[in-house]
């Protein structure tokens, strides 16, 4: 974790000075699923997912309106009491399972959902919705905080620190785990830096995201040749 506060204040760099920025959507989500005000959960969860990439033209979820989450979000409630990160209770390796768990629950209800897709002939088929890995992560790190985001790019960063398992289960939990328990030191370093800049909490797997994202960004745009 040599780099770790060097790669964290590039992330954060995006991020300062630019109003309304993307990537504080996690942010509008995170404090939403935490708060106690009667707010519409299943929106705030749609609009941070849009705002991630998670609707795209070939998905299903863009068939659909922000209803579709309303299950999801009682899934994560119930998860909250354990599964929910804050300043008084980051999670630990001993959460594996319940994660995995509500991995799957999550994964059984966007599989109930069936939408409409034309090929490029106009037939239509009518295909479930994919509950992918990024997908489910994505949901529980915008509500919950207790995974990071396995997208391409965090992959890709994954793989550039020499991490072996870079799949949303339990072994892949189990590795980041350790790699976070390698260098506290470094992670409170990062906690102060993010601080500085926000007022929401940056749970331990927040922050892990934030670095294998831009580690993955960064080899990309150095594959592409870019300067």
């Amino acid at each position: 974790m040599s780099d770790f506060i060097e790669v964290i204040e590039k992330y954060i760099s995006q991020v300062k000075g630019v109003e309304h920025h993307r990537y504080t959507s996690w942010e509008n989500c995170y404090e939403a699923f935490g708060g106690e005000q009667d707010v519409d959960l299943a929106l705030h969860l749609g609009f941070y997912l849009a705002s991630w990439g998670m609707y795209r033209g070939s998905g299903g979820l863009l068939q659909k309106s922000h209803k579709i989450h309303d299950g999801a979000v009682e899934l994560i409630k119930g998860a909250i009491p354990s599964l929910r990160c804050s300043p008084d209770s980051e999670i630990d390796e001993g959460a594996i399972e319940k994660i995995i768990q509500l991995k799957e629950r999550l994964e059984k209800h966007y599989k109930g959902f069936k939408f409409v897709r034309l090929d490029k002939n106009g037939k239509k088929s009518e295909p479930v919705i994919n509950p992918t890995e990024t997908l489910m992560s994505k949901i529980m790190l915008g509500s919950l905080g207790c995974v990071p985001a396995f997208d391409r790019y965090f992959i890709a960063g994954m793989k550039v620190n020499g991490l072996e398992n870079r799949r949303f289960n339990e072994k892949g939990l189990q590795e980041l785990f350790g790699f976070l328990a390698s260098d506290q030191c470094e992670l409170q370093k990062a906690r102060i830096i993010i601080k500085d800049k926000s007022d929401t909490y940056y749970s331990d797997m927040k922050i892990l995201d934030m670095y294998f994202w831009q580690k993955g960004f960064e080899k990309e745009i150095k594959g592409n040749g870019a300067k």
